[in-house]
C-alpha cells in the first residue's frame, strides 16, 4: 500500500512538472556543454584579441563544437520532458479507474478490528473526520491540477 502511494506522489510530481532522473542528467549536460561553451568563448576571444588571428579558429570551433552538443541535448531533454508527462497523465488516468485502495481485504480487516478493539462508539467520529480530509484533499487535488502548468 506504501509502495502504490510512493508510486501516485511520483506520477503525481511527473504530471505537474515532467521531471524525471534523465531529464536531470540531461540538464546538466546542458550546464556542463554551456559552461563549456562560455569558457572556450573566453579563451577564443582573449586569443583573438592577443593574436589577432592564429590558434583562434581551433578555439573557436570547439565552442562550436559544445554549442552544438548544448542545443543537442536542450532539444532531447524537452522531448523527454513531454514524454514523461504524457506516460504520466496516462498512467494517471489508467490508475483512476482501478479499484479504489479502501475495498482492499487487509485495510477492511484493519479497519473492523480496530472497531472491535477502541469501540465503535470512538472509532466512528475518527473515520469520518479521516473521510472528510481525504475529500478535501482529493477536491484540492482536482482543483489544482490544471492550474500553475509551467510547460
Amino acid at each position: 500500500m506504501l509502495k502504490s502511494w510512493m508510486r501516485d506522489i511520483t506520477l503525481a510530481v511527473q504530471t505537474r512538472s515532467g521531471i524525471n532522473a534523465a531529464v536531470v542528467v540531461w540538464a546538466l549536460v546542458i550546464a556542463v556543454a554551456s559552461l563549456t561553451v562560455f569558457v572556450f568563448l573566453c579563451v577564443a576571444g582573449f586569443e583573438w584579441l592577443s593574436l589577432l588571428l592564429g590558434p583562434t579558429f581551433g578555439g573557436l570551433i570547439m565552442a562550436g563544437v559544445f554549442l552544438l552538443i548544448a542545443l543537442l541535448a536542450a532539444t532531447i531533454c524537452a522531448l523527454a520532458r513531454r514524454r514523461i508527462r504524457e506516460r504520466a497523465i496516462l498512467e494517471r488516468a489508467a490508475r483512476a479507474h482501478t479499484t479504489s485502495w479502501l475495498f482492499d481485504p487487509r485495510i477492511v480487516s484493519v479497519g473492523l478490528q480496530a472497531g472491535r478493539t477502541i469501540g465503535w462508539q470512538r472509532i466512528v467520529p475518527v473515520a469520518l473526520l479521516g473521510f472528510m480530509v481525504a475529500q478535501w484533499a482529493r477536491e484540492y487535488r482536482g482543483r489544482g491540477h490544471g492550474h500553475g502548468d509551467p510547460g
